[in-house]
């Protein structure tokens, strides 16, 4: 019972962080899309809730020109822009842990020097519990050496591209 209700405190604390965040970047009118594990767990719960795995943080996609509109607007919805260790996020400003944050990864850039491939642009969107996600596709056009490529065991891949 208690491993039960620690899962549900989990899902409650991801899903109260990402509607902030969406609601944050919404408002503003600034383009995202939720991905990785978080995305993950959200397309795989309404399949087969039994095989959904949680996450301890939320990945966005951003334009990295949206960054002092995003740290703006998230700061409104009790959100603080940090950058530490050479990546960018967004952390509760009364709790500011980075383990728990939200993770921004930006389109048109690699997410690390050594990948081959820049993280797509903004393509086909989808919708689960309010959220705006990358669209899943049957195989992703990424390679799955990107961190965000949101692949779990039964899971579908999330990819940003719309030409999957």
């Amino acid at each position: 019972m208690l491993a039960n209700t620690l899962f549900e405190n989990g899902v409650e604390r991801l899903q109260d962080i990402a509607a902030r965040v969406s609601q944050a970047l919404e408002s503003a009118g600034i383009p995202y899309r939720i991905l990785g594990g978080y995305a993950t767990f959200l397309y795989v719960e309404e399949r087969e809730p039994i095989n959904a795995r949680l996450t301890s943080d939320v990945d966005i996609a951003v334009a990295r020109t949206d960054l002092k509109r995003i740290a703006d607007a998230a700061a409104k919805c009790g959100l603080k822009y940090r950058h530490t260790a050479g990546i960018d996020m967004l952390v509760d400003a009364k709790e500011p842990k980075a383990r728990t944050g939200v993770y921004m990864i930006f389109v048109r850039e690699k997410v690390r020097p050594e990948y081959v491939e820049s993280v797509p642009d903004f393509g086909k969107e989808s919708r689960r519990k309010g959220l705006l996600l990358a669209a899943a596709s049957p195989k992703s056009a990424l390679p799955s050496s990107h961190a965000f490529a949101g692949i779990t065991a039964g899971a579908p891949a999330i990819s940003l591209s719309s030409n999957s």
